[in-house]
């Protein structure tokens, strides 16, 4: 049927007139849906400029701080001004002026190098649903930050200065959208020096065994604050950080394969009792290995 002029009708008898056209659904319980759609939320959004050495949490950033962090809510970080590197997980990852990084919840980070003057954008958040899928493109690297990119996180900032959640939502969702195309940073890994790099490779090599400070200078053939220094210097975090930091790591693939026991995890992760392993986790993700485990499998 023809519609009518809607300058001529009443709301209601517009509204009569598009529903009378709207027709029946091929399917009464799937239709349109936001699913497929990036909207972050409990978004904060934050610029870092100078390194604070008495920094924990969110409160600055610090090369020299030689310890890991971990967060439970995806970190987008906006290298504005600045160049530096950052350990993620176990590799250094270059972070150059002009690109843009995310980090994955409780994806264990630190800082390598930091510039002298810089200016970092920081936008923290959670999502859920099929959207998450969509953001593993950046698990490989960063990516540059062109024209559109720029234009859109305006967009974003203006909307989050307002307050506006949904506004803000939808627009820094947009960034990621428009940024799928974009060009991928250098994702430049520095060079591990040679001792360095064959005690990661040992770690990862050995985690069931004894990687007690003795075990490893008798393995790399050196004394135990020779060891300790050099790696310290070279990779930008404590030798005993790296080590338990990557038997978590370790420990949550296993978890959310969801088929060995706990007891086997530490044991695998070489954390000696289940007791020593769960008092890790704990301190680490602020959860137990048994509640990590229940809610990978809920956000599977």
């Amino acid at each position: 049927m023809m519609r009518q002029d809607h300058k001529k009708m009443s709301e209601t008898e517009q509204l009569i007139d598009v529903a009378h056209g709207l027709g029946q659904p091929k399917d009464y319980f799937s239709g349109l849906d936001w699913g497929g759609e990036i909207l972050p939320r409990e978004i904060v959004s934050f610029c870092r400029m100078a390194q604070d050495h008495r920094t924990s949490g969110w409160d600055g950033i610090s090369a020299k701080a030689g310890r890991y962090d971990q967060h439970s809510r995806y970190v987008f970080l906006v290298a504005l001004e600045g160049s530096g590197s950052m350990g993620v997980e176990t590799k250094t990852r270059q972070i150059c002026e002009g690109e843009a990084h995310l980090l994955f919840p409780h994806q264990i980070h630190y800082y390598v190098d930091l510039p002298e003057h810089f200016s970092w954008l920081y936008v923290t958040f959670e999502l859920e649903g099929s959207a998450r899928q969509i953001l593993e493109l950046w698990r490989s690297g960063g990516r540059k930050l062109d024209t559109r990119a720029k234009q859109q996180l305006l967009k974003f900032l203006a909307e989050y200065e307002k307050g506006s959640g949904l506004g803000a939502s939808i627009a820094l969702g947009k960034v990621f959208e428009v940024m799928e195309s974009a060009e991928p940073a250098r994702n430049v890994v520095e060079p591990d020096a040679d001792l360095v790099a064959q005690i990661k490779k040992h770690v990862m090599e050995n985690l069931e065994g004894d990687l007690a400070m003795p075990a490893l200078s008798k393995a790399m053939g050196v004394s135990e604050s020779y060891l300790r220094a050099v790696f310290r210097d070279g990779a930008g975090v404590s030798l005993g950080n790296f080590v338990r930091s990557v038997r978590l790591v370790r420990a949550t693939y296993l978890l959310e394969q969801g088929e060995l026991d706990l007891g086997v995890i530490a044991e695998k992760t070489g954390f000696g009792s289940l007791t020593s392993f769960t008092r890790a986790f704990r301190r680490m993700y602020d959860m137990t290995p048994s509640s990590y485990r229940k809610r990978s499998r809920i956000e599977a």
